[in-house]
């Protein structure tokens, strides 16, 4: 099961929107929109009516440029092997965002009420504390049933910008102490052209973005293993300990060594 860090859910109303500034997330988000409307822009822009889920990939870069009268459950994570979810089948509509498809999937008449019934559980579990095999469950049937209900095929697939495919080329290899050399070699572009586009289109650095992601596989290692915080670091590419924690606090707001205590269960 891919585990999911940093979960967040919740349910908005938002008069009118307009022109939202160009960003990119670092956590994954998909939307669920009851009813108004609003025009999401990444390569083209795309009219979200009711009854429609959106699926915006960590660290795609995207801006709302206009809405009216929404309500929308959301929801928002992490995930501490990026690997791993690249090669889940369940993740396949992500992988298809990525590669140039629209990132929305209408939901049938019939599948809307269960599929907002599971946005609400997420919301609860959220904030009662559940166990996270209950969240992780509840977030993998809300990605299932955007893949039965998207209708993306190879035919909709542009093709992966130099950003795109820098971002994955990131998460497969963030712990391999990769630098921006590495990664515009990767993409075959200069390491000054990826840094200008990079930041453009999601606002953070491709050094941040490795950084981002270091720290997610570091929540894996601290919730299921019973290293050291020194051994961790160490293998995760960290030469100080104290800069770790740092790092990690910063992102966070809380040790590595609080966060293992909090999110450890004990037998």
């Amino acid at each position: 099961m891919t585990q999911y860090v940093n979960i967040n859910a919740g349910y908005l109303e938002v008069d009118e929107l307009d022109n939202e500034d160009h960003h990119a997330h670092e956590e994954y988000v998909i939307t669920l929109l009851l009813s108004g409307y609003v025009t999401l822009k990444s390569n083209n822009a795309t009219l979200i009516k009711p009854g429609t889920l959106t699926l915006v990939p960590s660290g795609f870069a995207h801006t709302l440029v206009k809405g009216k009268a929404m309500s929308v459950h959301w929801l928002s994570f992490g995930i501490t092997d990026e690997q791993h979810a690249q090669n889940n089948d369940l993740f396949l509509p992500f992988t298809q965002i990525r590669q140039g498809a629209l990132p929305i999937a209408q939901v049938s008449k019939t599948r809307l009420p269960f599929i907002i019934t599971l946005f609400e559980e997420v919301q609860r579990a959220c904030s009662e504390n559940k166990p996270d095999v209950v969240l992780e469950s509840l977030i993998n049937l809300i990605i299932s049933e955007a893949a039965s209900a998207s209708s993306i095929s190879p035919v909709y697939l542009g093709h992966e910008t130099k950003v795109s495919k820098a971002m994955q080329f990131i998460e497969r290899r963030c712990c391999d102490g990769i630098s921006l050399k590495d990664v515009a070699q990767a993409v075959h572009v200069s390491p000054a052209h990826l840094t200008t586009k990079m930041k453009a289109s999601t606002g953070y650095t491709v050094g941040q973005w490795i950084i981002k992601h270091r720290l997610k596989v570091a929540i894996n290692r601290l919730e299921t293993t019973a290293d050291s915080i020194e051994h961790i670091a160490q293998k995760l590419g960290w030469s100080d300990v104290t800069h770790f924690i740092r790092q990690f606090k910063k992102a966070y707001q809380i040790t590595p060594a609080a966060w293992r205590r909090r999110h450890t269960i004990k037998p």
